[in-house]
């Protein structure tokens, strides 16, 4: 997917071993035991970024990790409290909600799809990854209450934490669209993939973050 939207290699070689973390939580098993490796090696490809600056000058890995950062940083205290409960009884939520909104199987579908791998050897089209999101965006749209509600069953609260840090990203981007000029605004707006449009609106993730997944 890095290389569908042409992030340059030395961005990627930084963040590789970060991302291969990330797929081993897509195991669904031992979920909470690999969020501890999953902060180590965020806050090493953060420190590759900043000693080579010209790979990521925007400082889009930053944007689009930053509910890594906060699950490690200003969340980590209440997720260590949270760490015992999710070690005996977080794997299940996440493999029902999988299974429910078809995460895994919406990814590995979009990662094999032709127009996709195509823009992966051509150097990357942000255009055409736009418009093959629609999958992807539809999951998140059914795993965000899902993985909410069936977390706080087992774990009391840990489900409202785990919405905080997966809207974190989201909420950067939309914040970031609301300080933006009117063209970009518009552009963005209306290139966007419909079924994702709910994740840089401000006003969809603030009833996302209430809880109001019915609307």
């Amino acid at each position: 997917m890095m290389r569908a939207l042409g992030a340059p290699l030395c961005l990627r070689k930084c963040t590789d071993p970060f991302l291969e973390e990330v797929a081993n939580l897509w195991n669904m098993r031992e979920i909470a035991k690999n969020i501890q490796p999953l902060c180590r090696s965020h806050a090493i490809a953060l420190d590759c970024l900043h000693k080579h600056p010209t790979c990521d000058p925007h400082n889009l890995f930053k944007t689009a990790s930053s509910g890594v950062e906060k699950m490690c940083g200003e969340r980590a205290p209440l997720l260590e409290k949270v760490r015992p409960c999710l070690i005996k009884h977080g794997d299940i939520p996440a493999q029902v909600c999988d299974s429910r909104c078809h995460g895994r199987a919406n990814i590995t579908a979009f990662i094999n799809n032709p127009a996709i791998t195509m823009a992966a050897l051509m150097g990357g089209n942000i255009f055409t990854v736009n418009e093959h999101l629609g999958g992807l965006c539809s999951g998140l749209k059914c795993a965000l209450p899902c993985i909410t509600m069936e977390l706080n069953k087992v774990c009391p609260l840990s489900g409202w934490l785990t919405l905080d840090i997966l809207l974190q990203p989201f909420e950067t981007v939309a914040d970031h669209l609301l300080d933006s000029s009117p063209l970009l605004k518009d552009f963005i707006t209306n290139r966007i993939n419909k079924k994702c449009k709910f994740l840089v609106q401000k006003s969809e993730l603030i009833k996302l973050r209430k809880g109001q997944f019915n609307h």
